[in-house]
């Protein structure tokens, strides 16, 4: 999906494209270098969890966008009643681009809002099993329906309140206040750091007229009685954008989606593994994906994606509300490999 920014001429696209032909890009990037990722968490207060994500530092050459978690009380899923459920939405901004404003950005919102659903939940259905499961390398495998079971990115059973009546209902809310491409990357980040971030209140069920059936919950607010969430296995989405005949990049600018607007791009979820946990076709370009340009961004989306998640994952395990980067966390591994004494 075109995520906006002014269109480009052709001189412009040619340039790009033997930039990207040559592993140089306008930037200075290789075609599988990202941008500089920083992160804020915390940034919502009224929030259960939140995390702010820019790619790029160069004013008005960032994607920036935020991803607020609420956690609500609802009705659990009836395929799996002692289960919660997840939510996501996705608001463009206007400011960000001009191309946001009215249906052009719900309709874009609504793509990105399903696409992150898919990577948590490991919902695919029609087509998208299909091709999800081609990206995965299974052959002959009927497209997996998951209703937040088993696929889920998140222990799905740890949001279970009373069964088949409450449970909770975590809504991840996004918002895109800038767009310099990779919109749908940044969000992922993004939503797997607010994830990380909340906080969900300790629930008791407290006995109505009825013993055999609580009719009140009793929230406790103490930061203490919270517990976190295990985003583990939560996925990353790396989408290789297609800019020429056979060449594509990571974290792709706005000039760069556009010069690859004939092209095809693949967006593929991928856990720190390496796995494949949802697949998307987000190009416009015609003439389809063809196996060959298939495989070859899914090895790239595997393995760029299984880096950037080690490195999130990495930062998360020290990381507090604040803003840091990812290019703190390899600075400070720098100098406290340099500060170990050799051996002798």
């Amino acid at each position: 999906a075109d995520t906006g920014s002014m269109p480009i001429s052709n001189a412009e696209r040619e340039y790009i494209v033997g930039g990207v032909v040559d592993d140089l890009r306008n930037d200075g990037r290789g075609r599988l270098d990202y941008r500089q990722i920083t992160i804020d968490l915390g940034v919502v207060p009224q929030s259960s969890g939140s995390a702010r994500v820019r790619l790029g530092i160069i004013p008005r050459e960032t994607t920036d966008v935020i991803v607020a978690v609420k956690a609500d009380i609802g009705t659990p899923p009836k395929d799996n009643p002692t289960h919660g459920r997840i939510q996501c939405a996705v608001e463009l901004s206007a400011i960000a681009d001009v191309d946001y404003m009215g249906r052009g950005g719900d309709t874009l919102g609504v793509e990105l809002a399903r696409a992150l659903e898919r990577s948590l939940t490991g919902q695919t259905t029609g087509g998208m099993g299909s091709l999800a499961d081609a990206v995965a390398g299974e052959r002959g495998a009927d497209a997996r329906v998951s209703k937040h079971g088993p696929g889920a990115a998140l222990d799905m059973s740890t949001l279970g309140i009373q069964r088949g009546k409450t449970c909770w209902l975590l809504r991840c809310d996004g918002v895109v206040l800038t767009s310099d491409g990779s919109v749908l990357d940044a969000l992922s980040v993004a939503t797997k750091c607010a994830l990380a971030d909340a906080k969900i209140p300790k629930v008791t069920a407290v006995a109505g007229p009825d013993a055999d059936d609580p009719a009140e919950l009793e929230l406790d607010d103490d930061p203490a009685a919270c517990t976190r969430l295990d985003v583990s296995g939560v996925p990353l989405i790396v989408t290789c954008v297609g800019v020429g005949e056979s060449r594509h990049v990571v974290d792709a600018t706005g000039d760069e989606e556009h010069a690859g607007r004939d092209d095809p791009s693949l967006s593929i979820a991928v856990d720190k593994r390496g796995r494949v946990r949802a697949a998307m076709s987000t190009g416009d370009g015609g003439g389809g994906l063809d196996l060959g340009r298939m495989r070859a961004m899914t090895k790239t989306a595997r393995e760029c994606g299984a880096q950037l998640a080690e490195a999130i994952d990495n930062y998360l395990l020290t990381a507090k509300s604040g803003v840091r980067t990812l290019a703190d966390e390899i600075d400070e591994a720098e100098r406290a490999e340099a500060s170990d004494p050799p051996d002798a």
